[in-house]
């Protein structure tokens, strides 16, 4: 009987390691591939008696390598790799032998030391693969002169490189010419944030945003899960909140750019502790980017702006068969924010955590992320020639404008008054109406722990 026993939990221990898991965690944030949350835009119905004759796209660029910062945290916590091997040795570590193993054979990618935040293969196959199919959709609009299509990134080597990738997918094995705008030092379409005095200061570089990350990391759920992976991995090395943090960075970063999706160092977390660490950026991009300031809202209108201004163009006959914008997960996020997408009550703090959140980084901040806005020419009888707009996020339908299609004056009604967006606020002397009124946000968050379980 006892050893039936044995038998039994052998079994049920070996189906709880991470080399085996069936369904390891898949969401991790602003790091999540396009894959794990995209849709597919070709499985979508174009309205009725209508065809596209013009496509606006936003892209936030690919997967890439991680920042400088990042890439020396991680770099730095890679010298435990031999202390948990030694440990599991000793017997002092609960990891699985497979996953011991799988540690043994990762290297670090010395690319990385001289590529910081630079595109990868995977970032490059992801926006080609928006681009092919986008041609497949809509093939008819890919025919015609070069000014007919405008293609512009921000001056970074990933959004440059995403542009070239969405370029090669969008025209591959097809006659077709066209030309990327050069890059701006200043952007006020697709990189406002950059050039607005009010965002740096008051939003980037402001308290509140300091002050909900502190919390996060200072968290009884932050710190059980830092003492978790403490015990489970038999170190002697005591890790702090920092170690923790690029451990999981070195998980996050290193799965997205292998086929099996999967990394030894994410073995040392449990799918638990995996919930938990995805809300930290959940709540960091929530005041940065979104409705944790009134900044972000208006710097969102930006782009909305040149959408509105594209499609009217087209219905007046000089506008592009093919926009497309390639900027960061901020922009992305700031757009979201002024199309009152994924809005939260009561607003995200970084010590109440619900599970059902909407301002999820992992689904609306993640690599390649894009918002895809096609105008439809439609005839009824080839009498009374309308237009009709469908709005996709991440190639999947969206609340903005159903699939039938927003009539003219319903995206008029919705997006008219972005065409009156400027940068005015962002000088530190305009004193914006919301000033006058209490915000939600303005106030210290009251603490109390999360309620995620």
């Amino acid at each position: 009987m006892s050893k039936l026993i044995f038998l039994v939990l052998t079994a049920v221990y070996a189906e709880a390691c991470y080399w085996n898991a069936p369904c390891p965690y898949q969401l991790f944030g602003s790091k999540t591939p396009y894959d794990t949350v995209r849709g597919d835009i070709r499985d979508y119905a174009i309205p009725t008696n209508c065809q596209a004759v013009s496509i606006w796209t936003l892209n936030r660029h690919g997967n890439r390598n991680p920042g400088t910062s990042v890439t020396l945290g991680m770099k730095e916590v890679t010298n435990l790799k031999e202390e948990i091997i030694a440990s599991y040795e000793a017997g002092n570590s609960q990891l699985c032998a497979q996953d011991i193993e799988d540690f043994k054979k990762w290297t670090w990618n010395n690319t990385l030391d001289t590529t910081t935040s630079y595109l990868t293969g995977v970032g490059y196959e992801e926006l080609y693969d928006i681009g092919k199919r986008i041609r497949e959709k809509y093939p008819h609009l890919m025919t015609g002169t070069a000014d007919r299509f405008h293609f512009r990134p921000t001056n970074e080597q990933r959004t440059i490189t995403s542009c070239a990738a969405f370029v090669h997918g969008l025209t591959d094995g097809i006659s077709l010419n066209v030309t990327v705008e050069s890059v701006r030092t200043r952007d006020d379409v697709i990189r406002p944030y950059e050039n607005c005095d009010r965002y740096q200061q008051e939003v980037k570089g402001g308290p509140t945003l300091n002050y909900q990350l502190d919390s996060y990391f200072t968290s009884p759920n932050y710190v059980a899960i830092q003492n978790a992976v403490q015990y489970r991995l038999g170190l002697t090395s005591k890790l702090n909140s920092s170690d923790l943090f690029s451990i999981y960075e070195l998980c996050r970063f290193y799965r997205s750019w292998g086929p099996t999706l999967k990394s030894p160092w994410c073995s040392v977390f449990t799918d638990e502790d995996l919930v938990i660490m995805e809300y930290y950026d959940d709540v960091r991009h929530y005041y940065r980017n979104g409705y944790g300031s009134w900044v972000n809202e208006n710097l969102g209108r930006l782009p909305l702006k040149d959408l509105y201004d594209s499609f009217s163009n087209s219905v007046e006959g000089v506008g592009k068969k093919v926009t497309g914008y390639f900027t960061h997960d901020t922009m992305m996020e700031m757009v979201f924010c002024a199309l009152g997408l994924y809005k939260d009550d009561p607003p995200l703090q970084a010590l109440l955590m619900d599970g059902e959140r909407s301002w999820r980084t992992s689904y609306i901040g993640a690599f390649s992320v894009n918002l895809v806005a096609v105008l439809n020419s439609c005839t009824d009888n080839n009498i009374n020639p309308e237009y009709r707009v469908q709005i996709f996020i991440n190639e999947k339908e969206t609340p903005i404008c159903p699939l039938k299609g927003c009539t003219w004056a319903e995206f008029q009604e919705k997006f008219k008054h972005f065409s009156q967006a400027t940068l005015d606020f962002c000088s530190m002397s305009f004193v914006p109406e919301q000033e006058n009124e209490a915000s939600p946000n303005s106030a210290a968050p009251t603490k109390v722990f999360w309620n995620y379980w």
